[in-house]
């Protein structure tokens, strides 16, 4: 009985370990390749869906960049493709980005597949107009590339003026220059995502050519950064910087140079919060331009919550409202 027990313990204290249980076969793998024109997955040519030929396939060995012998395929004009004999198990199925045609973007890349034994399986490959990207990166691509991006809103349609809304993700703000928004129920605080082209006036940056893409509402109360008039007027160099198109505020702001005053345009008014000037602006949707003279006094002074901006390299801060959260008057003291 104790020569059992000796035997018994050697064995759980064996420290070699089994090889795992390895199965050898293979299954095949099949496709389709199409321009998914209304993003919805579904292959429809009628909805402006088109087969994608030539695109480059290659079947590897998952995490380590290494192509199966006999894994690379290409589609055929009809945007079909197939593979047989790819290992069993789960593998990374890369595009070849130099064979995706101009205007297609493949978001995912590579795509994880699983073969099983004598099976056949079906993996589709969707080319989109374009992959949802942050506003920071957006900003650093070339004027006139196409992008999208997901924000949560600002400032609605028509809120600051006609065809303009400001979106905000963790990244950076930005414009949205489109009346593509208008009337579509959009407030602040709902998440968009939207498609559109990179475009600048007199160096501020915008979306342009928008569509929208997909709207949750009431997903987050946008905060605002608070920032100094010093800072703003310091901000228009590069609409790169973190304060251009972003939702800011700035506290006790002195109006030291009324509207339209000098060299001023008519709704373009100087505030100072002791820290150095910089130009505030009312745009017609906030408040019509001819009685702006009637609705801020130089020599008070204001708590404002607008956004970002710039006119040729100059700073400034867009008025969102004249709420009184937006605009409000406080002592100077």
């Amino acid at each position: 009985v104790w020569v059992a027990i000796a035997v018994l313990a050697a064995a759980a204290c064996d420290t070699e370990i089994a090889p795992p249980l390895s199965v050898v076969g293979t299954g095949a793998l099949q496709g389709l390749v199409f321009f998914d024109a209304s993003e919805d997955g579904i292959f429809d040519p009628s909805d402006g869906d088109s087969a994608i030929g030539g695109l480059g396939i290659a079947i590897q060995e998952r995490g380590t960049g290494q192509t199966f012998a006999g894994g690379t395929v290409q589609s055929g004009p009809d945007g079909r493709f197939s593979l047989a004999s790819v290992p069993i198990g789960t593998h990374d199925m890369l595009i070849d980005t130099l064979t995706v045609p101009a205007g297609v973007s493949v978001c995912q890349n590579p795509l994880q597949i699983s073969i099983y034994l004598g099976e056949t399986q079906t993996q589709n490959v969707q080319g989109r107009p374009g992959c949802l990207i942050t506003i920071a990166e957006a900003k650093d691509l070339a004027q006139g590339a196409f992008v999208v991006v997901r924000g949560i809103v600002t400032s609605s349609p028509g809120q600051v003026d006609a065809s303009r809304t400001f979106i905000e993700d963790a990244t950076a703000g930005a414009l949205v220059f489109s009346s593509a928004l208008d009337g579509l129920g959009i407030d602040i605080g709902d998440q968009i995502e939207i498609g559109g082209t990179n475009g600048a006036f007199s160096g501020d940056f915008q979306f342009v050519n928008v569509t929208l893409r997909n709207l949750v509402p009431d997903v987050a109360t946008p905060q605002p950064r608070l920032v100094t008039t010093a800072e703003i007027a310091g901000s228009g160099a590069t609409f790169t910087h973190p304060i251009q198109g972003a939702f800011i505020r700035v506290e006790k702001a002195e109006l030291v140079a009324q509207f339209g005053s000098g060299t001023l345009n008519i709704q373009n008014g100087q505030i100072d919060d002791g820290s150095g000037a910089t130009i505030i602006r009312v745009d017609d949707g906030v408040a019509n331009r001819n009685e702006l003279t009637n609705l801020f006094t130089v020599g008070k002074c204001y708590n404002f919550q607008g956004f970002g901006a710039n006119f040729a390299g100059a700073g400034q801060i867009f008025l969102r409202s004249m709420d009184a959260a937006d605009m409000e008057e406080v002592s100077c003291t």
